[in-house]
């Protein structure tokens, strides 16, 4: 028994360029970051001494109302704040300046305000 030979779908697509996440810094005091957290990874990252090793940190990606899309690397006290539990939520992430009081890794402690969303966005 013979089978009809199957039909291409000839369908034209849109195509559109995906660009990577720019890299945002909290260097600014008040400088806030606002988007729906869409990926936490563990990345190395090579001090800029060069001499060091590599140390794991950890990375978050957010997506903007634009549809752009930013990372950040993570310090300890947003390490302590942001969850994985906390991808596809809304967040608003401020820096709120040193804390001098506090050394990590010898280093002033570098204070953020983190707010999310009490929903997950749709989609995820």
């Amino acid at each position: 028994m013979a089978t009809a030979p199957a039909t291409p779908i000839n369908r034209k697509r849109e195509m559109v360029e995906v660009k990577a996440p720019a890299q945002f810094q909290f260097t600014d005091q008040h400088r806030t970051l606002s988007g729906i957290l869409i990926d936490i990874d563990q990345v190395m990252i090579k001090p800029k001494d060069g001499k060091s090793e590599a140390k794991p940190t950890m990375q978050y990606i957010m997506q903007h109302e634009d549809g752009d899309r930013s990372q950040f690397l993570g310090t300890y006290d947003l390490t302590r704040k942001i969850q994985p539990a906390h991808i596809g939520y809304f967040m608003t992430i401020t820096y709120e300046g040193e804390d001098s009081t506090v050394q990590t890794q010898g280093s002033p402690l570098r204070k953020f305000r983190v707010q999310v969303s009490k929903e997950k966005e749709a989609g995820f």
